[in-house]
């Protein structure tokens, strides 16, 4: 028997539940924007960001919980996601992205990030059933970007004003990406949007 989780939230539950059932393997839903920071996109052997201030420690601490509760089965593999975009998803018109966009609130800064298409999300939830027991994998696109890059292309697409650049700068720490090259290159994962400048433009 298998079980898809699909966040945080009733993971406890879950897993106590699957053990008492006998399930022998879970594919949990993770984030890939929980690492500590550094000056590349994280790969999956990159440490959790543990030492985080508060406003973002609550958020690492529920992913540490979620990834240790799905490991006490004898079969797991843990997904971390990019930002999802794509049908239904907060990056399409008319989602929470359009409007902070409308609103001028997204900032063009350097703060890097990774997306995800949500069909290439969900082909990795399915192909993981396969995967080897004990994978930890970054399900993220092949370009991790700066704010500065996709911002505006959003913002154009959206029909909103053009946002607000800032200053060249220091880039939050974390905000770094990640690297999936551990999914393409052993587990045989490719995204069908391998980029969030084509893939993006596809969904507006």
């Amino acid at each position: 028997m298998h079980v898809l989780l699909a966040g945080a939230t009733g993971t406890r539950n879950l897993v106590d539940a699957a053990l008492a059932a006998g399930v022998r393997r879970i594919v949990a839903q993770s984030i890939a924007w929980a690492y500590e920071g550094g000056p590349d996109p994280a790969d999956e052997s990159t440490p959790l960001d543990l030492d985080a201030p508060a406003s973002r420690k609550t958020t690492v601490d529920g992913v540490l919980a979620l990834e240790n509760a799905v490991r006490e089965l004898p079969e797991w593999v843990v997904l971390r996601y990019g930002l999802l975009y794509g049908p239904d998803t907060w990056y399409t018109p008319g989602g929470l992205m359009a409007t902070a966009a409308h609103a001028g609130t997204l900032a063009a800064d350097d703060d890097v990030s990774s997306f995800v298409h949500a069909d290439d999300a969900a082909t990795a939830a399915v192909q993981a059933l396969g995967w080897p027991s004990g994978a930890t994998v970054n399900v993220v696109d092949d370009e991790p970007a700066a704010a500065r890059e996709w911002v505006p292309a959003f913002c154009k697409a959206v029909g909103a004003p053009p946002p607000a650049r800032t200053a060249p700068g220091a880039r939050t720490p974390w905000a770094r990406g990640a690297d999936n090259r551990y999914a393409r290159k052993h587990l045989a994962w490719h995204p069908t949007h391998p980029t969030w400048r084509t893939g993006l433009a596809r969904c507006w």
